[in-house]
């Protein structure tokens, strides 16, 4: 036999290795998830899937499908594709949690082959001598990566999907673009269409599931500056590329972004914009420990008791996390051509944090927003532990190190997953590890309320009453836990302490209110309404007034108010003054289907069409459609009927 016959037959004997490695990997991150799919809905599914009557389709008409794609109240943007997936599964399966989530992992495992493809070829493209150790370092990122806790949420917490999707694409359009960028270097034909339409495309893709998908062009810059940093081949093409498909879409984003950055968007945030830049970089910090060192403690789905940095040193870490953060950067710039890989795995992981730890007013801290950043954690991680010429010295405690990351991973994984298995496990789990969490103490409490089915007599009945009230005293805590209070006992016929009703009106007197202070208050308004709580109406009108204070035109809770103001203050003006603020507030058209309702209640039928016209002008790709059938049928009705109560 040939030394090249030798070769060849040594290479495909551990190409199929390879195969039957990533076999068994596939199989193992199935295994240690199947117990949590058996877990049920959690926090923002609720607005998103189990609430969100637009995704409940049970049809084939179109209609049904367009305004299940238009539907998600996350975002500007609604995220149609995602949506779109979500309505699928309801329409296939209806709503059991445990296929939505089984379709999570589904994509999850699918990401996972797309990021070994996606690395074999980043690989290929450093030009290093030896090829099947390269495959089988591709092999452990991915591995490690499919099987890392940190990346548990975008497959368990149902729509956190919208993340793993977006990425699916932008893991598509990375193909698409090294696959061009190696037959432009080889000067083989096939080059265009991957640039010219296969990466927009998957941009275009990944942008309607989510838009952390808009990062993609810098991740491709990323591998241009380091791995690919000698072939910038051809000049022209590339520079009209990034020209159109990075700054021109960021000039415009940028000009979009800026004016949603003032003070007035954070009016609803615990911080300022200046808190807020100087606490990510320790959050960046603790992501990057979390990666490297997953000990199963350090995970948890709720983040919000995360300290504020108020000044470089307050807290101390705050000063060090910059300069950490500034020494990765930098260490990327320095590493580019000597070490192209690990440059390039540091800078996807700080460019996956460029939407979410900057400007934009989001929360602070979510595990989910590493799912890609991760991979290039790992990615520099393992090729310096194991990439051969000038690697770490000491090859068996590096090949140790490698190996206990990875058993490290499955062992998390394994217990986060059994948490997740059961909703009131989780809840304990969370209340536990993060007792001043405002979510997670609160969600203890929402549990133990759901145990005890309102029933007096429930043993759960008690400990509700418990967890919600320390719950409420919880550092930043929102009015949730006293309002859970406040229906608990109305329902169970315990009476309701005036303490829950002052601790409402002073946390909403001293600040604006916040996403879940808005639904805390439409869910007493609707109690109230439906007849379930029987509330004092003085003390309901302390809220509203409360809630508004702070120069807070909040469109739910004027709506909320709009609703009180005409069931049980009977004041119809001031009725229809808040739901029209409502909706001039808000970009939400929901408002305005709700005012449109509103005055075809009261028999105010002309303006009533005025607002569906409003409506029609706004009915984009018809996803309008539905609901303003369903106005024009109630006006051409009511036009003999008197004014209804609302």
């Amino acid at each position: 036999m040939s030394a090249a016959a030798a070769v060849a037959k040594s290479d495909g004997r551990a190409r199929n290795a390879i195969r039957i490695a990533w076999l068994g990997v596939l199989l193992l991150t199935i295994t240690l998830y199947l117990p949590g799919l058996k877990g049920y809905f959690e926090f923002d599914d609720y607005p998103n899937i189990v609430d969100n009557d637009a995704l409940h389709v049970t049809t084939l008409a179109p209609s049904a499908w367009i305004q299940a794609m238009w539907a998600s109240p996350s975002s500007d943007l609604q995220r149609p594709l995602a949506s779109l997936s979500f309505a699928l599964n309801f329409y296939l399966t209806g709503p059991d949690p445990w296929p939505m989530k089984a379709t999570n992992l589904a994509i999850h495992l699918l990401n996972g082959w797309l990021l070994f493809g996606l690395l074999r070829r980043v690989f290929a493209l450093a030009r290093r001598a030896n090829i099947v150790r390269d495959e089988w370092l591709a092999l452990i990122v991915s591995a490690v990566w499919m099987l890392h806790p940190i990346n548990l949420t975008p497959v368990l917490f149902t729509v956190q999907r919208m993340e793993a999707m977006a990425q699916t694409f932008v893991l598509l359009g990375l193909l698409c673009y090294t696959g061009a960028r190696t037959r432009q270097i080889d000067g083989r034909p096939g080059a265009g269409w991957r640039l010219w339409i296969g990466f927009p495309l998957s941009a275009a893709l990944g942008i309607a599931s989510k838009e952390s998908a808009v990062l993609l062009p810098l991740y491709a810059l990323a591998l241009e500056a380091t791995v690919l940093a000698g072939a910038m081949r051809p000049r022209s093409e590339l520079r009209a590329f990034y020209l159109a498909f990075l700054i021109v879409p960021g000039c415009v984003g940028l000009a979009w972004i800026l004016p949603h950055v003032g003070a007035d968007a954070y009016a609803s945030r615990p911080f300022t914009l200046a808190e807020r830049l100087m606490t990510e970089p320790r959050v960046l910090v603790d992501y990057a420990l979390w990666t490297l060192v997953p000990l199963p403690f350090l995970f948890s789905f709720f983040h919000d008791d995360f300290a504020i940095s108020t000044g470089p040193l307050q807290p101390w870490t705050t000063l060090p996390s910059m300069l950490a953060i500034a020494a990765l950067a930098v260490a990327a710039f320095l590493l580019r051509r000597r070490r192209p890989l690990v440059a390039l795995g540091l800078a996807w992981f700080l460019t996956a944090q460029a939407l979410t730890a900057t400007v934009i007013p989001l929360e602070l801290v979510f595990e989910h927003r590493n799912y890609f950043a991760s991979a290039g954690l790992l990615l520099a991680a393992v090729d310096l532990l194991l990439g051969g010429e000038g690697s770490l010295p000491l090859p068996i405690v590096r090949t140790a190190l490698v190996g206990a990351l990875s058993l490290l991973c499955a062992f998390s994984l394994a217990l986060r997953a059994h948490e997740w298995s059961d909703p009131v496990k989780l809840a304990v789990t969370e209340a536990a590890r993060h007792p001043d969490s405002p979510r997670a103490t609160y969600e203890l409490g929402r549990t133990f309320v759901v145990l005890s089915d309102n029933r007096a007599e429930s043993p759960n009945a008690t400990r509700a009453f418990d967890a919600l009230e320390k719950a409420m005293r919880v550092p930043r805590a929102t009015i949730m836990p006293e309002t859970g209070l406040i229906m608990l006992a109305t329902r169970t016929g315990r009476p309701i302490d005036d303490a829950w009703w002052q601790s409402i009106v002073g946390k909403l007197e001293h600040r604006k209110p916040t996403v879940e202070d808005t639904e805390a208050i439409k869910a007493l308004t609707l109690c109230q309404r439906r007849g379930y709580c029987a509330l004092d109406d003085g003390k309901m009108l302390g809220v509203f007034l409360a809630a508004l204070e702070n120069g807070s035109r909040d469109p739910g809770v004027l709506y909320s108010y709009a609703i009180f103001a005409f069931n049980r203050l009977h004041d119809r003006d001031l009725a229809l003054r808040l739901a029209r603020e409502a909706t001039d507030v808000s970009r939400d058209p929901q408002y305005r289907i709700n005012l449109a309702n509103f005055l075809i209640d009261l028999g105010q039928l002309e303006e009533a069409q005025e607002e569906i016209a409003r409506l029609r002008s706004q009915n984009r790709l018809g996803a309008l459609t539905p609901s303003i059938r369903l106005l024009e049928e109630r006006s051409a009705s009511a036009r003999n009927v008197a004014p209804a109560d609302h």
